[in-house]
């Protein structure tokens, strides 16, 4: 059997009774975060602009675009939720293949929910199946496609989402593998946005979710795509990634449905991108412990595992100067440095002209990136070593940071986490309510009434 179809096989007679327990938490907390991150950008400028633009794409009444209570197209409801889910750059990260699961899966998962008028005991199988798959899709080349420029939630992420798709819409084992091949056709996540901070890469998740959408109905309707969609000669991984590139292709399905490779997913606690957390981290340990000041340090060295440089540190002129609220998110450097003079990173250093403190940009210019080796095992940690102005160097290293590894986040946190992304939007009622109802996602027979429920006062089309 091809990778495609089995995958197809396994996301096809994949039953809710099959899921652990643990399973089922871990899926209705990846969507309540993914809801709350999502919601919160709804009314910046990056939301209006997406919603503006999924409403122009045509209108419909399939699923619901999140915040706002209109209903559209599932296809364009999963474009615009996705892109909003990854707009903050506050979604969940898979570090060992440095992929965004949730944002892609949620998005076409609860669409396709929505116009399948499904409940949500099929949504959690659907939410297990999209994360499982673009996690271990991730796992055949871990780290191999940010290095030839590309993001992986999109290339993986649409494929993964379409598993997602398919399961819903009870298509066959031959109509999923035909949905793979047809969704790898639209597989695409160029990076370039890195260089200078517009908002295409957050369009990523979206556009994956979209694709799903797209590949599920194109197949529903007879439409055919080729079984080798991964691991053929033309497949995703042979035409994106460089000849030789190394391809464990049993990580896609050794221990598929025993071994849930999704549960490793880290949460994340600052709005920025997942490489640059530990540094976070790590400053805020060393300024509270030596009651540091911007004032009182003269340089701050930072160790840099080499496979998050080109992201989060290069070229050190541009991270210097961040040119937009987006290029601030994937700065080290204005990160930390805004670490260092406020105490905390927050979404309110990412809104509006905040990235153009100058307090904060002059503190970054003390910063310099030292590069190590990644190691054999992609993690977010990162070393921190601050010279005072006066005194002995003072240096931390964070191994984990804080929601990755064994540091996960339990329930408490997550909710809380919600509290202040969809809090931010939502009234207390509302907020609390939305927690309620994920929380008790099994036992919900319309998941259209959740949905529904994301409605932010005063946000309109």
């Amino acid at each position: 059997m091809t990778l495609g179809r089995q995958l197809a096989t396994w996301s096809a007679g994949l039953r809710f009774e099959d899921l652990p327990a643990q399973l089922v938490a871990d899926c209705r907390l990846r969507l309540l975060d993914t809801l709350g991150v999502a919601l919160a950008a709804v009314p910046l400028p990056i939301g209006v602009a997406a919603r503006k633009a999924g409403h122009a794409l045509g209108g419909g009444d399939e699923a619901t675009i999140l915040g706002e209570g209109a209903r559209s197209t599932a296809a364009n409801a999963a474009l615009v939720n996705g892109t909003l889910a990854h707009a903050m750059d506050f979604d969940d990260t898979h570090n060992a293949s440095v992929m965004h699961p949730s944002a892609p899966t949620v998005a076409a998962a609860l669409a396709a929910a929505e116009a399948a008028k499904a409940g949500g005991r099929e949504l959690i199988v659907a939410i297990a199946i999209g994360n499982e798959i673009g996690c271990r899709l991730g796992l055949v080349s871990p780290g191999a496609f940010h290095g030839v420029g590309l993001h992986p939630t999109s290339v993986l992420g649409a494929p993964a989402a379409t598993a997602s798709v398919g399961r819903l819409w009870r298509l066959s084992e031959a109509q999923i593998a035909a949905s793979f091949g047809i969704s790898a056709s639209q597989a695409s996540g160029v990076l370039e946005a890195y260089s200078d901070g517009t908002w295409s890469k957050t369009l990523h998740p979206g556009w994956a979710a979209h694709a799903a959408i797209v590949a599920g109905r194109l197949a529903q309707a007879g439409f055919t795509g080729p079984a080798t969609a991964f691991e053929g000669r033309y497949g995703i991984y042979s035409a994106l990634l460089p000849k030789g590139t190394k391809l464990d292709l049993d990580a896609a399905t050794g221990g598929l449905g025993r071994e849930w490779t999704c549960l490793d997913t880290a949460f994340k606690l600052f709005p920025c991108a997942h490489a640059i957390h530990a540094f976070i981290e790590g400053a805020l340990q060393l300024r509270a412990a030596h009651g540091l000041t911007a004032a009182g340090i003269a340089s701050v060295e930072l160790a840099v595992p080499e496979e998050f440089v080109g992201q989060i540190a290069e070229p050190r002129e541009a991270k210097l100067a961040p040119r937009t609220s987006t290029h601030a998110r994937a700065s080290l450097f204005y990160a930390v440095a805004a670490a260092l003079v406020d105490g905390e990173v927050t979404a309110a250093h990412y809104e509006g002209d905040a990235f153009r403190r100058p307090e904060i940009l002059a503190m970054a210019q003390r910063i310099r990136a030292r590069i190590v080796p990644t190691g054999d095992t992609i993690m977010f940690s990162g070393g921190v070593s601050i010279r005072p102005v006066a005194g002995a160097t003072v240096e931390t290293f964070v191994a984990e940071a804080d929601g990755t590894g064994s540091r996960l986040l339990d329930e408490a946190r997550v909710v809380g986490k919600f509290a202040a992304t969809a809090g931010s939007v939502l009234s207390p009622a509302t907020r609390d309510r939305l927690v309620e109802m994920v929380l008790a996602l099994d036992r919900i027979e319309d998941v259209r009434v959740l949905a529904a429920a994301t409605a932010i006062e005063g946000i309109s089309r």
